[in-house]
């Protein structure tokens, strides 16, 4: 039995029952048999023996049985630490999950807005209110106030508006990075012609 048990505390109350329960058997089947008069002249001592080991079964049930709860408590604040701890990673988690998804509205809210250039084309002359702009996305909205076809194009890029017939429009939406660049027709012998612009991005 003692054997079976597993913690310091019920393997203790295991021994000491386990002695007790010997010494009751011995006492009503064993000893008899050898001594048919027992306990005869040491009934005192038998009885103090008896008074020993019952006194001793009680303490040690209030002793082992203390420490039991002692464990218990400890056993309990053990799952209550593991339970705050839990609680306090679940808020840092959904703390800091707010923060992001905060930060990431703030950046889409900060996300600049697109630019739109009015450029005007005549023979042959590409013109721009400014030719200064932020990088980032850009709309070049094209006119042709001239008389013959032209188109907008930026090298180096390869996007163009379409063919933009007399009186007509096109946009070129493009995102540019900091730097300069070259406005142009591409229609043959225009760009020679002088419908050529340089603008800068920052």
């Amino acid at each position: 039995m003692p054997l079976a048990l597993s913690t310091g505390h019920e393997v203790g109350l295991g021994v000491t029952a386990l002695v007790f329960i010997v010494f009751a058997l011995a006492s009503s089947f064993l000893l008899p048999r050898f001594r048919s008069d027992y306990p005869g002249r040491g009934l005192l001592a038998f009885i103090v023996v008896a008074f020993v080991f019952f006194f001793g079964m009680l303490t040690a049930v209030e002793v082992f049985g203390s420490e039991d709860k002692h464990g218990e408590a400890a056993a309990a604040e053990t799952t209550a630490a593991e339970t705050t701890t839990a609680e306090q990673t679940t808020t840092a988690a959904e703390t800091t999950t707010a923060e992001t998804t905060t930060k990431a509205e703030t950046t889409a809210e900060a996300k600049p807005e697109e630019t739109k250039v009015p450029v005007t084309e005549t023979e042959f002359k590409i013109a721009l209110g400014s030719t200064n702009f932020k990088a980032g996305e850009i709309t070049f909205e094209a006119k042709n106030d001239g008389k013959i076809p032209h188109d907008l194009a930026i090298k180096g890029v390869g996007d163009k508006t379409k063919e933009i017939g007399p009186g007509q429009t096109d946009d070129l939406k493009i995102t540019l990075k900091p730097g300069k660049y070259e406005l142009y027709c591409t229609i043959p012998g225009h760009e020679q012609a002088g419908m050529k612009q340089t603008v800068t991005v920052s």
